[in-house]
């Protein structure tokens, strides 16, 4: 199992059990989970600590007075705090009664289109307790170092996921899979309200590093006119067709201004990658067509 899975899955099931009223000891938790008594004690000391957690020696246990107290206005403020409070037409499907009225919960993810970064796994973990401490950090990015980094949020963007956050003032973004030679100092930094209020209110295409790279299918008679169009040298043919067609490169980081220039080229020109890309365009044009209805 990677290790950021094995991390979530520990700490779901402690949280599970602390929710019960059971009381857990690190020695058991250590011998159960196979992994150290230092390792649980920081998973209850800081990956838990926003929960009302007593300790009595090595016992953990949950203050009786929240048992089981969960609302679901305390869901929906987590489910804000991480962007995702659209995920449920109505927030009354996150009380106790619904989610707790049988053995088998009544939502199923299925096939959820998230980025494998288990190869990074530790350096998502630092890149969380950074974060969360408000570190200033430094790193390697695509050969370039970035030193003095403050970082905000890690943000999953049409399922990769980013480090958000400044760098001499500026608002950067960061593929993780990316991401070597971190470093964590302990000095601090004090979070601009500013720059938190924005990470939160749009998405990563005005400040994103990385450049997309769209791979089009163009048709025969529109070839000559879409490459005398584009003067920036962002095309590059990856094949010829026998139709006359050709497979096509296409790359830039401004994605709003992709999206324009995906809508005047139709219908003479197919995205065949990425899906996200495809399915974002199939969107926009769908919803122009339901506005017109």
């Amino acid at each position: 199992m990677k290790e950021h899975d094995k991390l979530a899955k520990r700490l779901g099931i402690i949280l599970t059990r602390l929710n019960t009223g059971e009381k857990l000891y690190l020695e058991e938790l250590s011998r159960e989970f196979n992994v150290s008594e230092r390792t649980l004690q920081r998973d209850f000391n800081e990956r838990l600590n926003y929960l009302p957690i007593e300790r009595i020696g090595a016992c953990y246990f949950l203050d009786p007075k929240v048992l089981g107290n969960q609302s679901g206005r305390e869901l929906s403020i987590l489910l804000l705090n991480m962007g995702l409070d659209n995920l449920f037409p109505s927030k009354h499907y996150l009380s106790n009664g619904v989610l707790n009225n049988s053995t088998m919960p009544p939502f199923l993810f299925k096939n959820p289109r998230i980025e494998d970064i288990s190869q990074n796994a530790s350096v998502f973990e630092k890149l969380i307790e950074s974060v969360q401490r408000n570190n200033v950090i430094s790193f390697t990015y695509e050969g370039l170092r970035y030193n003095e980094f403050l970082p905000y949020r890690l943000v999953n963007d049409r399922s990769i996921w980013y480090l958000a956050g400044t760098h001499r003032k500026r608002l950067h973004s960061f593929r993780i899979a990316k991401i070597s030679e971190l470093v964590r100092y302990d000095n601090k930094y004090s979070p601009d309200i500013n720059i938190s209020q924005k990470l939160s209110g749009v998405a990563l295409d005005e400040w994103r590093n990385d450049a997309v790279e769209v791979i089009l299918q163009i048709q025969a008679n529109a070839i000559d006119s879409l490459f005398k169009e584009d003067t920036t040298d962002r095309f590059s043919i990856l094949k010829e067709l026998d139709s006359g067609d050709v497979l096509a490169s296409y790359q830039t980081n401004n994605i709003p201004a992709l999206f324009s220039q995906l809508k005047t080229w139709l219908p003479d020109v197919e995205v065949l990658s990425p899906d996200w890309v495809r399915y974002q365009l199939k969107q926009e044009l769908q919803a122009y067509l339901d506005s017109t209805k």
